[in-house]
């Protein structure tokens, strides 16, 4: 038998071969975890007529290839979400003929009879949002109101008191399977357990009495929302809205949760905004400022 002198050459060439073989197979585990960890069952059947698909006005190829982010049916005509959402990186609005809701979709690359798209007529973000990055919600009002008689689609519960520490709750959605990889093409959901401040505090670095955090650390997977899932719901066993998908810090970790905004803690704000915002009066003014406007510029 020949005996080999290695170089040094040779014995870094064959460590980066080992080193890159250990993290395709670290990225194999870690994939198949995300991918097993997300589940679709009788559950998700039976909660995916509250959640819908926020799009850019049009698919690129295929139908439902245009989702970016989730929302809850809250009202007739208002669906919530995340004030991300509704704006670019420098908190800019989209234009309103740039996005669109669809409903009764549970696989969102497949449309079917049950299936509405309504555009969006106005977006209410908190002011807090634009100035200091807090308050990370928004209301979207739509052109005209779901229809009653679709089984599909359904206005989802507001929360009557705050949430309770220590319990799993639903998080649904349709992001990445995994972190980097593809959006899942039928509604799937996750259960995080919501921890009590403190806790939240030693893990994170900055956390908002609006906000919440949860996670699950006691399985063996990556259980947290990730891109695709912002403004996605957490509900509870009553089919409750909890919170919605903030801050995706966990995706891809297994020992950080993520960000939520806690839905009873703006009650007053989603009232108020879907009261006013539905009130004849509101949309008498709005009618007269239209006009006076269009006074002024024929004088003008």
């Amino acid at each position: 038998m020949q005996h080999r002198n290695f170089s040094v050459l040779d014995i870094l060439l064959l460590y980066l071969l080992l080193e890159a073989n250990m993290r395709a197979d670290s990225k194999t585990v870690e994939r198949t975890k995300r991918l097993t960890s997300a589940l679709k069952n009788e559950q998700t059947t039976m909660v995916a007529k509250y959640v819908v698909s926020i799009r850019s006005n049009k698919p690129q190829i295929i139908f439902g290839d245009n989702h970016f982010c989730v929302g809850s049916i809250v009202a007739p005509r208002f669906v919530l979400t995340a004030a991300k959402c509704t704006m670019t990186n420098r908190k800019v609005k989209h234009t309103l003929r740039s996005i669109v809701v669809v409903g009764g979709t549970p696989n969102r690359l497949i449309s079917v009879k049950d299936t509405v798209t309504k555009k969006v007529q106005r977006v209410f973000v908190s002011d807090k949002y634009i100035k200091r990055s807090t308050n990370n919600i928004a209301l979207l009002k739509l052109e005209g109101s779901w229809p009653t008689d679709n089984p599909s689609i359904q206005i989802i519960s507001l929360p009557k008191g705050a949430p309770n520490y220590g319990i799993s709750y639903m998080v649904l959605g349709w992001g990445r399977m995994f972190k980097g990889g593809p959006l899942t093409g039928n509604l799937v959901h996750v259960f995080v357990k919501l921890m009590d401040r403190k806790t939240c505090l030693s893990m994170v670095k900055t956390l908002y009495p609006e906000m919440l955090c949860a996670g699950n650390f006691d399985v063996d997977g990556d259980n947290s929302p990730c891109a695709g899932d912002t403004g996605g719901p957490m509900i509870d066993s009553n089919n409750t809205l909890v919170a919605i998908v903030s801050h995706r810090l966990g995706c891809g970790s297994w020992s950080t949760p993520s960000l939520y905004t806690d839905v009873w803690y703006h009650m007053e704000w989603i009232n108020d905004t879907i009261t006013n915002a539905s009130s004849p009066t509101a949309a008498r003014c709005c009618i007269l400022l239209f006009m006076f406007s269009l006074i002024f510029l024929t004088v003008k």
